[in-house]
């Protein structure tokens, strides 16, 4: 029996269970293949010195530090922002002396990812005066060939669990037909979109909006969470075939603007492969002399998941991001250079200055779903082979217009891998409960 990381997500639950479970299995194999080392985790907490597991005696000798990152299903803006913080984060780390960084992944990086991977390592090298071993990646293939080389792959991946668990239930449970799925339920169920997903993209009325707004202005999209902003800004952007810099603010801990600020200029250095201006202290001028600088006759810069509970904190960042864009606009001669904004608050609710922002951007809502969500069940059910139109009216109740939760709800089906009435019934029930916790 083979299995892999997918497998390995399925065995703990979630995305939660099994992240916390692959730090678990890299312990295991770091401890295997350093029995001479002392290797450990490290109890999380506030100001952990951004270590997950380290090999060496800490406080006494230079240490290797392991950064455990479950990204799966993809390597994009979100996942390398985190990689440049938990790495910023270990190097300055005044509670050790760091011998070597390795960053722990289960998936295969494509060509892409890889670029950005060594430009982002050489540049750290650089900077930090290191040699090439310094900073080390290792991949999923990599990570599981080490568990066979070990003897650590029937225990991580519980295939001796699994076998006799397999023979328990065929001796006492009567075989039930399966959902046959033709795609991968990954696919169709996205979270991110990319040109794949377009078959199960469905279009709305504020994806053509999007598009003829885009021509003339820049764009601040708002809505409630799981609306899909962030998948109507990659698919509209990628099918119309326009360049553009995703600034993805999820992983970033937003204490003040200045945060939010110094993100954008981290994702505009590497998509234009320019540095920032250090005679210049304004982070805002900054940012406007690189995108002044560009060559590119079209792009987009797009600043997503800009989700701050404090009022007077995104009251203040909304003010910046006007500023930004005014700044740049009275600077550029580029008309081509659009900003999209996008944000769970109405703009109306934290922009100060209403009639400035006005002059320089058009505001599109992301949560008319009412009259789609149907269509979109629909579009799901028939392409993933799911008979369940008894079931609809309560899903599509129990969903609440999010097309989130329904395609959660769509999830917890096909893992159960039964469709009765009943099932489903309690199916959305636990859904529901999560989705609210």
């Amino acid at each position: 029996m083979n299995r892999n990381w997918n497998d390995f997500k399925s065995l703990h639950g979630n995305i939660a269970g099994a992240r916390e479970a692959f730090e678990d299995a890299c312990e295991t194999l770091y401890r295997k293949k350093h029995p001479e080392n002392h290797v450990s985790q490290v109890k999380v907490k506030q100001g952990d010195g951004g270590i997950d597991i380290f090999i060496g005696e800490l406080g006494v000798e230079p240490i290797t530090v392991i950064q455990c990152k479950f990204f799966l299903e993809s390597f994009g803006a979100s996942q390398q922002s985190q990689i440049r913080e938990s790495f910023n984060t270990a190097i300055n780390s005044d509670k050790y002396e760091l011998k070597e960084w390795i960053l722990c992944i289960p998936r295969v990086i494509d060509i892409d990812e890889n670029t950005w991977w060594f430009k982002w390592k050489h540049r750290k090298l650089k900077e930090h005066s290191k040699e090439v071993s310094f900073i080390k990646l290792t991949n999923g293939n990599q990570l599981i060939d080490l568990l066979k080389e070990l003897d650590l792959y029937n225990q991580v991946f519980k295939i001796d669990d699994s076998l006799k668990i397999t023979e328990i239930h065929n001796a006492i449970v009567p075989k039930k037909v399966e959902i046959k799925i033709s795609t991968n339920p990954q696919t169709i169920l996205f979270n991110h979109y990319t040109k794949k997903n377009e078959h199960y993209y469905l279009e709305r009325e504020n994806d053509i909006n999007f598009n003829k707004t885009l021509k003339i202005s820049n764009i601040w999209l708002f809505g409630k969470s799981g609306a899909g902003k962030t998948a109507l800004v990659n698919r509209n952007l990628t099918q119309s075939q326009i360049k553009y810099c995703f600034c993805d603010l999820s992983p970033t801990t937003i204490t003040n603007s200045n945060d939010v600020l110094i993100e954008i200029l981290v994702n505009i250095e590497e998509e234009f492969n320019k540095e920032r201006n250090l005679n210049e202290k304004n982070v805002l001028k900054q940012i406007s002399q690189i995108l002044c600088e560009n060559d590119s006759k079209e792009i987009v810069i797009v600043i997503d998941e800009l989700s701050v509970s404090d009022e007077n904190i995104i009251k203040n960042i909304a003010s910046d991001l006007i500023k930004l864009v005014t700044h740049f606009s009275n600077q550029s001669t580029k008309d081509e250079l659009k900003f999209v904004i996008s944000t769970i608050s109405n703009p109306m609710d934290i922009i100060k200055n209403k009639s400035k922002a006005s002059d320089f951007f058009q505001y599109i809502c992301c949560d008319s779903w009412d009259k789609y969500i149907a269509e979109l069940f629909d579009i799901l059910s028939n392409s993933i082979g799911l008979d369940i139109e008894e079931s609809k009216d309560l899903i599509l109740q129990s969903s609440e217009n999010s097309p989130r939760i329904l395609k959660n709800i769509f999830r917890k089906i096909i893992t159960s891998d039964n469709t009765s009435p009943k099932t489903i019934a309690n199916l959305v029930t636990l859904t529901i409960e999560e989705t609210v916790s």
